[in-house]
């Protein structure tokens, strides 16, 4: 057998074994869509019916009209994007000025930044809590957006790709005149779009899938956002009808579903690279 065939034969027996866990992950996500159709006695059928009888959407319509999903999915939108936008943002300029600038107690602070990543965040939503309520943002966008603003493993993820780039191009960039603000932006940014897409997409689906910080800081529908949704769903229609609650379900997740869904291949590359230069 010659080389490339024993690559083909190992990349197939690869792709087997990781078959069966990518299946594990898969089949609830499977399940939860295929109970978002069964109506009436389908649900409580015994023995269970994996499959539906029939692609009723009337559990979609159900679940659309006597919820506020639109305002929830809305909340999150914004929630997610404008911390999405923050946190890639700082996560550059802090990354930037580690990796490739040099200053006095440079290392400390690295230090610190990396020692965040190891704090729960149970630990800091007393204080953050107190903060907020003296600044009268509770039950705000500020209160569900401000405290996610920066983001240590975004920091950490972009300083070891941006030490990677090679010196020589940042030094004929500012012996041309430019400054290291216009060399950040036209250089270092374009060259490192596959990892800050990668924590764009972490970051984004992190911030939707935040539930205990939302749940405290929110008082009202009108800024409560799609986990918080499921949850208050879940508990007024869980005793009627459980296909209703599956497909409320399956819309206020589906968002993150397709983003990754679109965004895998970079994703991967993104966190890879990083990982491999690092």
């Amino acid at each position: 057998m010659n080389q490339s065939a024993q690559i083909k034969q190992t990349r197939r027996l690869a792709t087997a074994v990781l078959f069966i866990p990518a299946l594990v992950q898969f089949f609830p996500l499977f399940y939860l869509i295929c109970m978002s159709f069964k109506v009436g006695g389908e649900v409580m059928s015994y023995p269970p019916d994996l499959l539906p009888h029939s692609l009723n959407p009337i559990n979609y319509q159900t679940a659309w009209e006597s919820a506020p999903l639109w305002r929830f999915l809305l909340n999150s939108i914004v929630v997610a994007g404008f911390i999405t936008l923050l946190q890639v943002v700082t996560s550059i300029l802090a990354a930037y000025a580690l990796a490739r600038m040099e200053f006095r107690g440079k290392k400390i602070i690295f230090l610190l930044i990396v020692a965040t990543m190891m704090v729960p965040g149970e630990v800091t939503i007393i204080p953050n809590y107190f903060t907020l309520a003296r600044l009268d943002w509770i039950n705000t966008f500020y209160a569900l957006i401000v405290p996610f603003s920066a983001s240590g493993f975004g920091i950490f993820l972009l300083y070891q790709f941006f030490r990677t780039l090679p010196k020589e191009l940042e030094e004929a960039a500012l012996m041309d005149g430019a400054s290291r603000l216009r060399f950040l932006i036209q250089f270092v940014v374009p060259l490192s779009r596959p990892a800050i897409t990668a924590f764009a997409i972490y970051a984004f689906v992190g911030a939707w899938n935040q539930y205990l910080w939302p749940l405290i800081v929110t008082q009202s529908t009108d800024m409560q956002t799609a986990q918080i949704g499921i949850g208050m769903f879940r508990s007024q229609n869980e005793s009627t009808s459980w296909g209703v609650v599956m497909a409320a379900t399956t819309i206020l997740v589906a968002p993150t579903i397709l983003l990754f869904v679109f965004t895998q291949k970079q994703f991967v590359r993104g966190i890879a690279m990083s990982g491999m230069k690092g």
